[in-house]
């Protein structure tokens, strides 16, 4: 068996022959051949450069391993710290790609674990082959999601794409996967003092409209950006509970809420007979803003004071975005904070499915009314 050198063996040597020692001593005191001691004394003798070839070569193997590494990692989509389970299942899946020995290493895994797990491991039943499709649709919808979705929402999806599957199994694959949905649930005190006058509540509460273009509702929230706060005002329309304008500022007012209602008006080509809910704040019920709507031939309905639930379906929106975007994020600047809302409101219309439409986007029953 061949005799393993140390590093710091080999340069004590060449570091002997430097200081004057002839070869032959250090060669018949060391036991060792000529051509193996001149080997070493190339390896570690600096260039013209002042680049050691063995420093050199050292660097480039671990180089190798650590892209090697980092390769394995992003196909296995698990940690070392993963159960053993799937630790093991991502080896066997990846066998083809990269050598046992790395995945293993990598994984921290005992090969002769692993090679007991193949010959003693049972073929995978039908359900466990199911699984394995699942758990790559589940990943991928998640991710999509951006850490958004639950089980109910990803089982939407998942329907949508011709699988049929529980809720239940889709938790139990989501556990194992160990994928959760970053949610918080904080709650917030506010007050609000101000002297209300009566308005009426048109909508009454009824959220179910037949068409698109005849009721909208409305609200403001903030977010923190930065060291300051800055003012979002969205306009839905009920039918399909999509968001079709917005705005965002730095100031809570009329121009704020004038700038979100232009924009979903222009956009829905300035529909006839329409309702606009809101609450009863100051940037709605200001003289400017009730002209302007009035103008454009729209009607006004009011929540009561103190009554969030008359306009549900814009507290609904906020309650998500915040849960699943501002709180889970920090913006730097109103620029990078704007186009978080740009990403968020194409997502909520166009990738979200909502549990009110039967688990359809607001832009899929949208399209399916016209």
């Amino acid at each position: 068996m061949a005799k393993r050198y140390t590093e710091e063996y080999k340069k004590n040597l060449v570091a002997q022959y430097k200081a004057g020692t002839s070869a032959k001593n250090i060669c018949v005191q060391q036991g060792i051949a000529r051509s193996t001691l001149f080997l070493w004394v190339k390896q570690y003798t600096a260039d013209a450069v002042g680049q050691v070839p063995r420093e050199q070569y050292l660097l480039q193997k671990e180089l190798e391993r650590l892209r090697r590494e980092n390769a394995i990692f992003r196909s296995c989509g698990c940690s070392p710290s993963a159960p053993l389970d799937v630790r093991l299942h991502a080896i066997i899946s990846h066998q083809n790609e990269f050598s046992i020995h790395a995945l293993c290493e990598v994984m921290q895994v005992n090969r002769s674990t692993y090679y007991h797990h193949i010959r003693r491991a049972p073929k995978q039943t039908k359900i466990q082959l199911e699984d394995d499709r699942l758990k790559a649709l589940i990943t991928e919808i998640f991710t999509k999601s951006e850490c958004r979705f639950g089980a109910r929402k990803i089982r939407a999806k998942l329907i949508q794409a011709g699988y049929t599957v529980s809720e239940r199994r889709i938790l139990r694959l989501m556990k194992e996967l160990g994928l959760a949905a970053q949610q918080k649930h904080p709650k917030l005190n506010s007050a609000n003092d101000r002297q209300y006058r009566y308005y009426p509540n048109k909508l009454k509460r009824k959220f179910l409209t037949d068409a698109p273009n005849k009721i909208w509702v409305s609200d403001i929230t903030y977010a923190k950006v930065g060291l300051n706060f800055l003012y979002l005002c969205v306009v839905i329309d009920l039918y399909a509970r999509k968001v079709i304008g917005y705005a965002i500022s730095e100031d809570i007012d009329t121009k704020l809420t004038t700038k979100a209602f232009d924009h979903a008006f222009i956009s829905r080509g300035k529909p006839e007979r329409l309702l606009f809910h809101s609450d009863q704040g100051a940037q709605y019920t200001a003289f400017s803003f009730r002209t302007h709507l009035k103008a454009c031939g729209v009607q006004q309905s009011f929540s009561a004071p103190g009554n969030p639930h008359d306009n549900a379906v814009a507290e609904s929106f906020f309650a998500s975005i915040k849960r699943e975007d501002f709180r889970q994020k920090f913006y730097k600047s109103e620029t990078e904070f704007c186009h978080a809302v740009d990403r968020y409101v194409e997502f909520y219309n166009d990738y979200r499915p909502h549990q009110r439409l039967g688990f359809l986007t607001p832009n899929q029953a949208e399209e399916n009314f016209y």
